[in-house]
């Protein structure tokens, strides 16, 4: 029988836009360079990007250096960008990094899902800023050709407050 509670009924998506104006999720997870990385930790100091990703994703490699060249420049205003990997080891990531001249990037591992879940990430790439008081302002679902200069627009709001 497959009526109502039957296999085939469909789960309703988490919207993760649903998460904007909410805490953040703090998760701990470990970097590509071997330490560790606390959000947690950048609360009341940093405004935290996280961009979702993996190297088999075409639309993150584009989105990537958009989000890179939006968050570079607000460095030195307290701005951070981790890019969080989607279950990818670490030997295919850093190879990936080199051919890409993105050595620079900070990357944090998700192998478990475990940021992924609590971002409630089902299409990557997924982007979200996070103030510093720890709330989320932001979430971006795919890539857009924009999505660098709206990035940009976003945080300097929120470093302005």
């Amino acid at each position: 029988d497959f009526g109502p509670g039957g296999p085939l009924e469909e789960v309703e998506e988490a919207d993760p836009e649903e998460l904007i104006g909410e805490e953040a999720p703090d998760f701990v997870l470990p970097t590509l360079e071997g330490g560790k990385f606390d959000l947690a930790r950048h609360r009341g100091k940093k405004v935290v990007v996280l961009d979702f990703w993996a190297t088999w994703c075409g639309p993150c490699v584009k989105a990537l250096p958009e989000v890179m060249k939006a968050t570079t420049p607000l460095a030195e205003k307290g701005v951070v960008l981790y890019a969080v990997n989607q279950g990818e080891d670490k030997k295919p990531i850093q190879k990936f990094l080199k051919r890409k001249k993105w050595e620079g990037l900070k990357v944090v591992l998700d192998s478990d899902d475990q940021s992924t879940d609590s971002f409630l990430v089902s299409g990557i790439p997924q982007t979200v800023i996070i103030d510093k008081k720890g709330i989320i302002r932001s979430v971006h679902v795919g890539y857009s050709a924009n999505i660098g200069k709206q990035l940009r627009k976003e945080l300097e709001e929120i470093l302005a407050e």
